[in-house]
């Protein structure tokens, strides 16, 4: 049976989505306890997604919500990327999604908070703009959990970030950021804009900062530590290296 629609079909039907899914991350979030001011990022990304998958909000959107999916199909010459989270629509075509890259922000190290706001750009967003990610489409997403709940200086430190990369990050000088044009009067979404060597298309990443809570409990350092780090590498020698993206989840 051959599929209704065609591709630019699909990456339109996909493009319409994206208010909704910006919206549904941000409730989502709002109703979740707040992660440790030292949480992770894989557990952190995973319960969220759990929630968004229960989310009642959901039940009408025509799309599949998947954690750390593997994408098979990046742009020419770059590696496989493990995508956080992964909103795919009902389409009979595996690279038309909307992908939501997470990453932590203001995170405590013992008595201080790191601002990682470098990460983000170099391990974040660097990653849409080659086409390791979301190669076929015109929108991506990048969370930051801001853990010590200090967005305004999230967002400072990121932009600083962006500002001194805009040229590998294919965007204009000074590479500020913009309002958002999905929910402009919320101050917790900016925009970036991005020329890839793969499309004529620009890219757009819609930037999510999204609060913790500096009070809430630490997690205990050997949880944060080499333990952590091992136990990472043992998921990735057990993932299976096979065909199709596989949810890890």
């Amino acid at each position: 049976m051959r599929a209704v629609g065609t591709a630019s079909d699909w990456i339109n039907l996909i493009d319409s989505l994206v208010p909704d899914i910006i919206r549904l991350v941000l409730d989502t979030w709002a109703a979740m306890p707040p992660p440790a001011s030292n949480a992770l990022e894989d557990p952190t990304s995973e319960a969220l997604c759990r929630c968004l998958r229960t989310s009642r909000d959901r039940c009408d959107l025509p799309f599949k919500i998947y954690s750390q999916l593997v994408e098979l199909d990046p742009a020419a010459g770059e590696d496989q990327g493990r995508m956080d989270i992964v909103f795919a629509p009902l389409v009979p075509r595996e690279n038309i999604y909307f992908c939501l890259e997470c990453k932590r922000l203001n995170v405590r190290e013992g008595a201080a908070f790191r601002p990682y706001a470098s990460e983000y750009v170099r391990h974040g967003m660097l990653r849409f703009v080659r086409g390791q990610y979301a190669a076929f489409v015109r929108h991506g997403g990048m969370l930051g959990f801001v853990l010590d709940g200090d967005v305004p200086s999230a967002i400072t430190n990121v932009e600083a970030n962006i500002r001194a990369q805009c040229a590998d990050l294919g965007m204009d000088p000074p590479g500020a950021f913009l309002v958002s044009g999905i929910l402009p009067e919320d101050e917790r979404i900016r925009e970036t804009r991005h020329r890839r060597s793969q499309s004529t298309d620009l890219f757009a990443i819609h930037h999510l900062f999204t609060a913790g809570d500096p009070n809430a409990p630490q997690l205990p350092r050997e949880t944060t530590g080499a333990s952590a780090s091992a136990a990472r590498k043992r998921r990735k020698r057990q993932t299976p290296k096979n065909p199709k993206k596989r949810n890890k989840a």
